[in-house]
């Protein structure tokens, strides 16, 4: 972590990531990807460390908000010790793998990274909107947003696994494999959601709620989003019309 920052939200007090996942192939690239030395930021471009400085603080908040949550649902459905919720905890056990991979990569990134005088206060947004997402609400309509937010992760990954860096470049190339999993996550989430009695309404419903707050968080950084040729509007626009 960058050395002004700590974790946008802890580690889980018992963590299911710790589970041997050596049979994930995309798990295994994003660990071969953190740490390699062809992959360390010192040899960036600085204009791309700068940008890169005041938008991973939202990338992490996302991936450490998830595995706590992934984590809490786990333990629940432990708790209830049903054998028709195995599958769905080895599957909510894979996503809390994937979320700590996430983590450790970007934060691996952010280290190297030059501090910027925003970045306490971009963390700060970020964890307040993740921190809001739960407050309040049912498990189903909590999963609802879930999926709905791993959907749009899914899309800015993707933005910027084609953006001004070049496909090439590791940072990319690690949206990209990050993107992988969250379009898998986007599945997990919203099958379980449905388990939990999610409709088709709610999703529609949750689908332009979520998005809207987002894309307000999103849009502060904007400029630098734009230095890494990643236009926000068009990112949310392609969301909506999968949407509608």
């Amino acid at each position: 972590m960058s050395a002004n920052l700590t974790r946008c939200f802890s580690l889980p007090k018992s963590s299911y990531a710790l589970v041997d996942g050596r049979h994930n192939a995309n798990g295994q690239r994003i660990r071969n990807w953190t740490y390699h030395p062809d992959n360390h930021p010192a040899g960036w471009q600085s204009e791309d460390q700068y940008a890169l400085a005041h938008l991973i603080p939202l990338l992490l908040c996302g991936e450490q908000s998830a595995q706590l949550v992934f984590n809490q649902e786990i333990t629940r459905l432990f708790v209830q010790d049903s054998p028709e919720n195995d599958k769905m905890i080895k599957s909510l056990i894979s996503v809390e793998q994937d979320e700590a991979r996430h983590d450790q990569a970007l934060q691996w990134v952010l280290q190297h990274l030059p501090v910027v005088a925003q970045q306490n206060k971009i963390q700060g947004q970020a964890r307040l909107f993740y921190a809001k997402l739960g407050r309040g609400e049912s498990r189903c309509q909590h999963f609802i947003k879930i999926a709905t937010l791993d959907a749009c992760v899914t899309q800015i990954m993707h933005a910027l696994a084609h953006c001004l860096l070049g496909e090439s470049h590791p940072f990319a190339v690690l949206c990209g494999l990050i993107k992988k999993d969250e379009a898998k996550h986007v599945y997990i989430a919203k099958r379980h959601a449905q388990a939990l009695g999610a409709t088709s309404a709610m999703f529609k419903h949750e689908q332009q709620i979520i998005s809207g707050l987002l894309h307000q968080l999103l849009i502060t950084q904007t400029q630098h989003f734009t230095a890494l040729g990643v236009d926000l509007e068009r990112v949310f626009d392609v969301l909506e019309s999968k949407w509608q």
